[in-house]
């Protein structure tokens, strides 16, 4: 069952998940009261009551934040949010008000990142996806929703995929943000020089933050300093212009389990050991897609073409462009990528599509 930690944004008092040092090494300034320091002073910006609270999964626990649904929202399906890589639920600070207007909201920090416990993962592509796919089902039980629209950014999208291929039955709708994952490698792929394969190779037993973490005291200067973009995607909501900065620092100056996870489901340059387009054609045929992408964005959308392609005659595959979005769609424009997703959220609230439709 959920165990109530932080019932309310004004509650700056959480409990230590396991996985997560109390006491880290001085030198590195991060620890689980700062961690939650910071995601409240981002959650101020947020107008609409949000609960927050630990999701216990047997020796973890899995970080939930959700909105109180309204008597005008109980015939409407909940919306899961599910981050990317490195993040947790406080991106999602612009998305918020935006998206819990019609129906209930719920987001967590997927296991091994954010302020979510950080076991060690099994080794094997097949082995980490059936440890996230099997978590998230889990955590869906004990939260207490029967059927969901399930939203994923990123590794999220990639995920929230290989959730809906294994348990159709609570997916009403599948809606991905700039998904991680889902093209095919080429075969056509230019070689790497020789050089760059020893260089690849010595960096594969590392994970992609390493280098943050072993800056130390350092480390939330290198955000700003890797990430200068971070402040002015939310500057025109969060008005404390170091809030992402730190959060951002936060989420990645902890234990690295889901980076080390990652790698297992990363062959190499941006592509998947096992990418979702060849996938795809598996999954129900009933439950409809909706892919947003950003026109700038280093992901290639024209994996959505095809998703559209391979679900020809089954339920729609709906392929949106936000053309001043990059990668973080959600952020980059927050009131279009709102707009997208309330509309396919209210095209496929609760009804089964038909195929073919």
């Amino acid at each position: 069952m959920s165990e109530s930690v932080s019932v309310t944004t004004d509650n700056t008092h959480t409990e230590e998940p396991s996985g997560i040092s109390r006491y880290l090494p001085s030198w590195r300034p991060t620890s689980s009261s700062l961690f939650s320091q910071t995601e409240n002073r981002l959650f101020k910006y947020v107008s609409t009551k949000i609960d927050s609270f630990y999701v216990k999964l047997g020796g973890s626990r899995i970080w939930t934040i959700s909105t109180r649904p309204l008597e005008t929202q109980t015939n409407r399906l909940p919306l899961v949010l599910l981050h990317g890589m490195g993040a947790g639920v406080g991106i999602w600070v612009q998305n918020i008000d935006g998206l819990s207007k019609d129906r209930q909201l719920i987001a967590c920090d997927l296991l091994g990142f954010g302020r979510s416990s950080r076991p060690d993962f099994p080794h094997g592509v097949k082995e980490v996806e059936d440890t996230y796919v099997d978590s998230i089902e889990e955590w869906r039980s004990e939260v207490g929703v029967d059927k969901m629209i399930l939203l994923g950014h990123s590794l999220g999208g990639y995920l929230a995929t290989a959730y809906t291929l294994k348990y159709p039955e609570r997916v009403s709708h599948l809606i991905l943000a700039d998904p991680w994952g889902f093209a095919e490698r080429p075969d056509t792929i230019k070689p790497l020089p020789m050089k760059w394969k020893v260089v690849l190779g010595m960096l594969k037993p590392f994970n992609p933050f390493m280098g943050l973490r072993a800056a130390g005291p350092l480390g939330p200067k290198l955000v700003n300093k890797i990430r200068p973009d971070l402040k002015a995607k939310f500057s025109d909501h969060v008005k404390d212009e170091d809030a992402i900065v730190d959060y951002i620092y936060h989420c990645n100056a902890q234990h690295p389990s889901g980076e080390a996870a990652f790698t297992h489901l990363h062959l190499d340059r941006g592509f998947a050991v096992s990418p979702m387009v060849p996938r795809i054609h598996t999954l129900d045929p009933k439950v409809p897609i909706t892919m947003i992408f950003g026109a700038q964005s280093w992901m290639d959308p024209t994996s959505g073409i095809r998703v559209e392609e391979i679900r020809e005659g089954m339920a729609p595959v709906n392929v949106e462009l936000i053309l001043a979005a990059g990668h973080h769609v959600y952020a980059d424009d927050p009131t279009q990528f709102n707009t997208l997703v309330n509309n396919a959220c209210n095209m496929y609230d609760s009804e089964d599509v038909a195929v073919g439709s």
